[in-house]
């Protein structure tokens, strides 16, 4: 893949409705013009998710030809279980229908891409660290971690600039499960843990409410709202403490929608973890739409040996 010719990458946000795209120019910058989304429901038939991934890679292509450019490469950001090495979906509670089938065949196997092209699959947590590890706030630290805040909560470490892997490429460590409150982590901080906990302050549960509706309110000023983004602060803080302690974490990034409303956590956020000795910096992304696309490039670039010299080392997952 030559970086200085006129080759673009074509990078996929895999989320759990839709998927984003956009395509980055060969100084690896991210054309605005370029962004879509596609509907790409994770409960839907493999006939559809299939159908959405090759419409996206059809329309990303054409973008790039319309320029007079031609397509160098593909990385894609995909939730796990999943064996990023092989291109193969493991998920049995989302994408079901394509569990165990090869996305890097069916890839190489379109028209607009063919056999030869690179392409890259990464854990989504994993893709948006290493993002902000080459681009965003955590270029300066050696121990980093990104917690990411939507329908589910997700984690990823780097330790002395290595992102650290489990062996089929998703996060080594993982928290959504950690014990809370009867129940898992995950419960009370995401998308669903923060309705949980609003209702119960409220004594009722509207089924109407989002999170974005919370965070209007709390900036609007209203009280249980405001509480409602501290209560699943601590929470957070304290499940994670020790975590963030013996891995010598120096940096703490939040990424995802509700991160977006970090300021809202971010006072008992720094006083809960105030004991944790190694920590330096709590902070949102710098990129928090953007991390995942930005580490896709670095994966890419190093798959193509492109910037060996990236500063980055991966561990795991035969990165």
């Amino acid at each position: 893949m030559d970086s200085t010719g006129s080759n673009c990458r074509l990078l996929f946000d895999v989320g759990g409705t839709f998927l984003k795209a956009v395509v980055a120019d060969s100084a690896g910058e991210l054309i605005p013009e370029s962004e879509f989304s596609c509907p790409m429901p994770s409960d839907g038939s493999r006939d559809e998710i299939v159908g959405a991934l090759a419409a996206s890679v059809a329309r990303g292509a054409a973008f790039v030809s319309s320029r007079g450019q031609t397509l160098g490469g593909l990385g894609v950001a995909f939730p796990g279980p999943f064996d990023f090495a092989r291109g193969i979906p493991l998920m049995e509670h989302k994408f079901r229908q394509i569990y165990g089938l090869s996305l890097d065949d069916l890839l190489h196997g379109l028209p607009e891409t063919g056999a030869e092209m690179p392409i890259r699959f990464m854990h989504d947590v994993n893709a948006a660290l290493l993002g902000e590890m080459t681009r965003g706030n955590a270029r300066s630290f050696g121990n980093a971690a990104l917690v990411t805040l939507g329908t589910g909560l997700g984690f990823a470490c780097c330790l002395d600039r290595e992102i650290q892997y489990a062996p089929m490429g998703s996060p080594r460590i993982s928290i959504f499960r950690l014990p809370c409150r009867g129940g898992i982590l995950e419960d009370w901080v995401s998308k669903r843990g923060l309705l949980r906990i609003h209702a119960g302050r409220c004594g009722c549960s509207d089924p109407s409410l989002t999170v974005a509706d919370l965070a209007r309110m709390a900036f609007a000023g209203d009280l249980p709202a405001r509480e409602t983004f501290a209560d699943a602060g601590r929470i957070l803080a304290r499940a994670i403490g020790g975590v963030l302690a013996r891995n010598r974490i120096e940096c703490l990034l939040m990424g995802g929608q509700i991160s977006r409303s970090f300021v809202l956590m971010e006072p008992v956020l720094r006083e809960e973890l105030a004991a944790v000795p190694t920590l330096r910096m709590i902070a949102p992304a710098a990129h928090i739409g953007e991390a995942a696309f930005y580490g896709l490039l670095a994966g890419l670039e190093r798959l193509a040996g492109v910037k060996p010299d990236v500063g980055i080392r991966t561990v795991g997952c035969g990165a």
